[in-house]
């Protein structure tokens, strides 16, 4: 018994945890819980290594003010939030998907799946820049009445302001159109209000996800839909590889940021609050000759790629050029996906 408690000791479990593990005489979930949470210090303590680095090769008079402002972006909420607390980020992300190979763009294809009716609720979690709405407006049917939700304020105030360009459409057809804050982490939705709920690609940002699903299919009317989409495993692959092969130490957070809600795993975790689910890919890819589009992309990524490539930048170009000059463009496979789920 001592032995059993010095090794979990030095696994890491405090002295209560212990005590309830020998109890319980069940260890296969603590360890897993525990396996967890040292893979999330050692990765904290190598990106702690990796500012440092970072710091230590730079040319910035202001070390210290450096080396700050690289911490600041260490934890993962900080990342998420620095990473929309205002548009710019994301519209760099969506312009590398101008060289789809396919005809359609990603925000037709989601909107055509939607089949929404005249006079149809609709709430959308999340809605970034309001591109789905501003994309679609001609083929909008009319009487929608529309809540637009973000968590960012700078998000919803751009969205607003891309739609403001939309309005004699709107106003044509008498779509109304609401603004309003909100956490998809403390949602709160009144009962039967929707016809269609939409979470294009953020469920995986969610930490209370079980709790915003079983709100989700409360705040549904009995014949309505919910649609989320998210990405699958392989997706961006060739992109992330030449930025490992570049500087290792760029993170590419969204790696692990979508793992807990991805094609592969999201069906049972919706099955447990909407019996039925329909899965549906998107036949897509990227063929991308523009060098500033990729490095622009890779330079909105959360966390520390952007000071990276503030000392490393004219090198990644560079590479990049030399990769476009043998291949005359570079292939960027995606996966990515949306489910249909009804109660």
């Amino acid at each position: 018994m001592l032995q059993r408690i010095l090794t979990l000791k030095y696994l890491g479990f405090s002295l209560r945890k212990i005590e309830e593990i020998m109890a319980s005489r069940s260890i296969e979930q603590q360890l897993s819980e525990q396996k967890e949470l040292l893979i999330r210090k050692k990765r904290h303590l190598e990106e702690i290594i990796s500012a440092i680095e970072v710091m230590e090769n730079s040319q910035e008079s202001d070390k210290y003010g450096f080396l700050i402002r690289l911490l600041n972006l260490l934890t993962e909420d900080e990342k998420i939030q620095e990473q929309y607390r205002t548009a710019g980020n994301l519209e760099k992300r969506i312009r590398l998907h101008d060289y789809s190979t396919s005809s359609q763009g990603w925000m037709e294809w989601v909107y055509e799946r939607l089949a929404l009716r005249e006079g149809d609720r609709v709430l959308e979690l999340g809605c970034g820049t309001g591109l789905l709405w501003q994309a679609n407006a001609h083929r909008l049917p009319s009487g929608l009445r529309l809540t637009l939700t973000d968590r960012s304020f700078g998000m919803l105030e751009k969205t607003r302001e891309n739609l403001s360009a939309c309005r004699e459409i709107f106003e044509s057809k008498g779509i109304c159109t609401e603004y309003r804050i909100c956490d998809a982490d403390s949602l709160a939705l009144e009962k039967g209000k929707y016809d269609c709920i939409i979470a294009n690609h953020m469920l995986y940002h969610v930490k209370r996800r079980k709790d915003c699903l079983r709100e989700i299919a409360r705040g549904l009317k009995p014949a309505g839909n919910f649609f989320c989409s998210t990405i699958g495993h392989g997706h961006m692959r060739e992109l992330h590889e030449i930025v490992a092969a570049f500087d290792a130490r760029i993170e590419m957070p969204f790696q692990s940021i979508t793992k807990p809600f991805r094609l592969e795993n999201a069906v049972p975790q919706l099955q447990a609050f909407f019996p039925r689910v329909e899965r549906m890919d998107q036949d897509n890819d990227l063929i991308v000759d523009d060098i500033e589009a990729i490095y622009d992309y890779v330079a909105s990524y959360p966390g520390n790629a952007v000071c990276i490539l503030e000392q490393r930048g004219e090198e990644f170009r560079r590479q990049l050029r030399e990769r476009m000059d043998r291949e005359g463009a570079i292939f960027i496979h995606k996966s990515a996906g949306m489910f249909r789920c009804h109660i």
